[in-house]
C-alpha cells in the first residue's frame, strides 16, 4: 500500500487499485464532489437550487471541516471550508459517521433520530429528501479511511 497525507492506494486481493481517501479530508471532499456530478437524478432534481454544506467531526476537533458548494445542481467549490455563508452544516460523532457511510443507518434516519446533528433550513431538507439522500449515499460511495 502507498500512501500520502490523505490519498492511498490500496490493493485489492483480486490485484484491483482503488484510490482510498482520509476521511474528512480535502481529497475526500473534492471525491465528493466530482462522484456527486456524476448522478443525474442529483442533477435533475436540484437544476435550480444553490446551497453549501459544511460538514465536520464532532468528537474530533482536530479535523478542519470541508464543505460543498452547489450551483444548480452542480458542485462548484469541494474543500476545505472556508467561512462563506454555510446553508447547512452536519455533524457527527466518527462512530455515527461511519454508520451512516456505511448504509448501517439511513440519513433519513440518522437525521430524524439526531444521530446527525443538521443546521438549516429544515423545511428545505425535507422537500429535498430523496437528493438529500443521494447526497448521503455519495459520501458513503467514495472509500474512505477512518483511521485518521
Amino acid at each position: 500500500m502507498m500512501s500520502s497525507d490523505a490519498l492511498m492506494v490500496k490493493i485489492l486481493s483480486a490485484g484491483t487499485l482503488i484510490m482510498v481517501a482520509k476521511f474528512m479530508s480535502t481529497e475526500w471532499i473534492r471525491l465528493v464532489g466530482k462522484q456527486w456530478d456524476t448522478h443525474p437524478e442529483i442533477q435533475k432534481d436540484l437544476k435550480n437550487f444553490n446551497a453549501t454544506w459544511e460538514y465536520y467531526i464532532e468528537d474530533r476537533p482536530d479535523i478542519p471541516h470541508v464543505m460543498l458548494f452547489c450551483k444548480a445542481g452542480k458542485v462548484i467549490y469541494a474543500g476545505p471550508s472556508d467561512g462563506r455563508r454555510r446553508d447547512f452544516i452536519m455533524w457527527t460523532s466518527m462512530d455515527h459517521w461511519q454508520k451512516i457511510l456505511s448504509g448501517e443507518i439511513s440519513g433519513k434516519s440518522a437525521l430524524m433520530t439526531r444521530r446527525l446533528k443538521f443546521k438549516g433550513s429544515m423545511m428545505t431538507a425535507m422537500k429535498y429528501m430523496t437528493p438529500f439522500n443521494i447526497h448521503l449515499n455519495i459520501l458513503g460511495e467514495i472509500p474512505v479511511d477512518f483511521d485518521i
